[in-house]
């Protein structure tokens, strides 16, 4: 069973992404039941990933931990570190498509460490983009009486993730980029009060 690959796969919100990563990982040698995915998830935090979690706990001593960009599992540097070295710790390989890295290795662990940097990078620079665009449309006028549209699929997981507890109106208008009023009309559909919110 050593060399036996795990795969993990995430989407934020669009469905047709989950399943190219999930036809990639087939093609890499993971068995469909082999792969768990989380969906309408952001990747900056490890937060109510179940998917995640489900991966991370189903690999062993000499497996194949398994994503095909290194964004999909993370986009938070800190994060990355901490999860590579438990699987390091525990024997099991990193596989990054087909290649594999080996995170004991200082060159290796050099190659990993840059594309989580440039990972949280990029990410911190969508979320700047974002909040400025906003920022100039509601200087404009444009956002007043209207928010960005989630789609349905996010807004069911945003309920359920809200119904679970342990995550904030803040916590979730931060990970899908929109106003925290947004998310209260998603949650309690009631915009009579979301104005609250972004008090």
């Amino acid at each position: 069973m050593n060399g036996t690959r795990v795969g993990y796969a995430r989407c934020s919100t669009d469905e047709q992404d989950v399943v190219v990563q999930t036809e990639q990982l087939t093609t890499l040698g993971v068995a469909p039941d082999r792969i768990y995915i989380d969906r309408g998830f952001s990747g900056t935090s490890r937060k109510n990933r179940a998917g995640l979690d489900q991966a991370l706990a189903a690999v062993w001593n000499g497996s194949i931990f398994t994503v095909t960009k290194f964004d999909r599992f993370a986009r938070n540097m800190t994060e990355a570190c901490q999860i590579l070295t438990d699987l390091a710790e525990r024997g099991v390989q990193f596989g990054l498509g087909a290649a594999i890295h080996d995170w004991n290795d200082p060159f290796g662990r050099l190659f990993l460490q840059t594309l989580a940097m440039v990972a949280e990078f990029e990410a911190n620079l969508i979320r700047l983009r974002t909040r400025e665009g906003m920022a100039v449309a509601k200087r404009k006028g444009k956002l007043r009486g209207k928010q960005p549209k989630l789609p349905e699929s996010a807004q069911r997981s945003i309920r359920s993730r809200y119904a679970e507890g342990g995550l904030s109106l803040a916590d979730l208008a931060e990970e899908y980029s929109v106003g925290r009023s947004t998310i209260h009309r998603v949650i309690h559909g009631d915009p009579a009060t979301s104005s609250l919110e972004e008090a």
